[in-house]
């Protein structure tokens, strides 16, 4: 492959991935909104939480952004264990959850941050 080539398929490479980033304010809402209906007692956020978590664990890696599949993997598991529970979500599991759910935001910042940064190199 020439120089020129490997370029142009540099360039397409960080287009897609500002193009993922550039929803993922999108998808921390999502997140947010499914943690608020978990916490005003709607259980059936549960596996939606899961859900969404999960694809962003997959997405995340494929987009080249480990640490967005770290923090949603950190949350997916926490929602796992909070289906099989099928108690009432105590606090302390709602407070992990939100954290969860910032550490995912923290990881697209710095995604962002990265991207923007190879984008001026």
């Amino acid at each position: 492959m020439s120089s020129e080539s490997e370029d142009k398929l540099a360039e397409q490479l960080r287009q897609l991935r500002r193009e993922y980033l550039a929803d993922s304010a999108q998808r921390v809402d999502e997140l947010r909104r499914l943690s608020a209906r978990l916490a005003s007692g709607e259980r059936a956020a549960v596996p939606e939480l899961r859900q969404a978590f999960h694809r962003l664990a997959g997405s995340g890696g494929s987009y080249g952004f480990p640490m967005v599949s770290t923090r949603s993997r950190e949350g997916e598991r926490l929602a796992v264990r909070l289906e099989a529970a099928d108690v009432v979500v105590a606090p302390a599991d709602l407070d992990a959850l939100r954290d969860c759910v910032e550490a995912v935001a923290h990881a697209f910042a710095e995604a962002l941050h990265l991207l923007n940064t190879e984008s001026l190199g």
